[in-house]
């Protein structure tokens, strides 16, 4: 009988060459054929279902505030933050207007008191917003910190025009409704020094620097807050056409792999089907039809954005341009005023772009002033000699004045438009569609189940070889 080993008879043995060791059983090719039996595949092929499940329900969960956050309702919430971070600029500029024109009249002119009313009432209305806003930003610590940082800031500039108005002189009690617009001060800063014309000019250094801190830190805080609301919104877009993708691909691709696997195990195994597979599979399918609903909304909201966020630039640069005449605005009374450096104050006016172009033709942009009086009148009124003239460009900045009606005529317009602007972001919030109920956490207990069904299956098959 012919031995299967070689030995045989009419086997044909060939002398190893000279030099030459056989080759080692085991080693690399060992570990290759170990990876090449089916129970090792099984195992193998089990661990790469269940880090896909795991990927699957890890977009399930992390999803969840980028598909929430393209709908009505918090495309509507954003606004109304928007909105408040928009008083409070509004209300900061409103301020510094009132009190750099305090330091243009005397502490016994009457005109004087309603000033100092009204910058304290400007100023008591911003405190309320922020507070009120502190209040609703208890669950997003970023927000908060800016109007903190706000509410310190404006207590600082409220303490400067504070020593401003003491320096300038105390106004009766009765002038302000008993209501006093500062902190009584102490004995010497009650007492002052100097002639009146001594403690004008140090009141308008106090008021100017009060009002460079506004322009330089405090508007540009409510400017930085009012952005950090509005992109809140727009930036989710962005971050949301990742997870739209990995919330429909990832679970797509975890189905083809038990697929594949449950097609595999049939062949190798020659069984029927594996009915833990065929469980992972049908909950991943199901996981797959719950994030495409929780995602329904969104290619409607993405389709609405690029105009919603349009109209949201335009609202920031109408907010802007009105800010800009505020400040001008203070720019003038204050370089009316007993200011040391008036020339600064209309350089810093004249880098605002706020005059009428005299060229500019039939219909003027009305959000600009004509500045004739300003030019011939007022910028002119602290070195003129003429009898009365700084009393008449006080006359003319003021409401009353023709100088003061353009500012009033531009601010209406800007607000009047403002107002039409945000009349339009509502409308187009109101258009986008209501974010669907996510289902993220649901999903990721599914996964859980199919991931059970993997382990489960699998776990059969490889007892079965062993």
């Amino acid at each position: 009988m012919a031995s299967h080993t070689g030995d045989g008879p009419g086997t044909d043995r060939t002398a190893p060459a000279t030099g030459t060791r056989p080759a080692r059983p085991g080693g690399t090719g060992r570990l290759r054929d170990t990876l090449r039996t089916t129970p090792t595949l099984i195992v193998l092929s089990g661990a790469v279902l269940l880090v896909a499940l795991a990927a699957t329900a890890t977009v399930a969960v992390q999803s969840h505030p980028s598909a929430t956050t393209l709908g009505e309702r918090s495309a509507a919430t954003a606004v109304d933050t928007s909105t408040t971070a928009r008083q409070i600029y509004q209300g900061l500029a409103d301020a510094d207007v009132a009190a750099s024109a305090v330091f243009l009249l005397p502490p016994t002119e009457d005109r004087r008191a309603s000033l100092v009313t009204a910058y304290d009432a400007s100023v008591h209305e911003v405190e309320r917003t922020l507070t009120d806003s502190m209040g609703n930003a208890v669950g997003d610590p970023d927000r908060l910190t800016r109007l903190a940082t706000i509410a310190a800031r404006l207590k600082v500039y409220r303490d400067v025009v504070c020593a401003a108005l003491r320096v300038a002189g105390p106004l009766p009690a009765a002038a302000t409704g008993n209501r006093q617009p500062c902190p009584l001060a102490g004995a010497t800063e009650q007492a002052g020094t100097g002639s009146p014309a001594a403690r004008a000019v140090l009141a308008s250094a106090y008021a100017r620097e009060a009002s460079h801190y506004m322009s330089t830190e405090l508007l540009t805080a409510a400017q930085g807050l009012w952005n950090y609301d509005t992109r809140l919104l727009l930036d989710a877009r962005a971050d949301a056409r990742g997870w739209l993708a990995a919330s429909v691909l990832v679970p797509l691709a975890t189905l083809a792999a038990l697929v594949v696997a449950q097609v595999w195990l049939h062949r190798r195994t020659r069984r029927r089907l594996n009915a833990g597979l065929l469980l992972a599979s049908v909950s991943t399918a199901a996981v797959l039809a719950m994030l495409v609903s929780s995602w329904w909304h969104w290619p409607a909201a993405d389709r609405g954005f690029p105009e919603l966020e349009r109209a949201i630039n335009a609202q920031s640069a109408t907010q802007q341009r009105l800010g800009s005449l505020l400040a001008g605005r203070a720019d003038v009374y204050l370089g009316l005023g007993a200011s040391v450096d008036p020339a600064g104050h209309k350089a810093d006016f004249d880098r605002r772009d706020l005059c009428l172009d005299p060229a500019g033709g039939p219909a003027p942009p009305r959000d600009r002033i004509d500045c004739t009086d300003l030019e011939e009148t007022v910028w002119p009124a602290r070195q003129s000699r003429t009898p009365d003239a700084f009393r008449g460009a006080v006359d003319t900045v003021l409401g009353g004045g023709s100088a003061g009606r353009a500012f009033v005529a531009a601010e209406g317009h800007l607000l009047t438009d403002l107002t039409t602007r945000n009349e339009e972001v509502s409308r187009m919030v109101a258009d986008l569609p209501e974010a669907r109920r996510h289902l993220g956490a649901a999903a990721a207990w599914v996964t859980l189940l199919a991931a059970a069904g993997v382990v489960a299956g699998l776990r059969q098959r490889y007892l079965e070889y062993q």
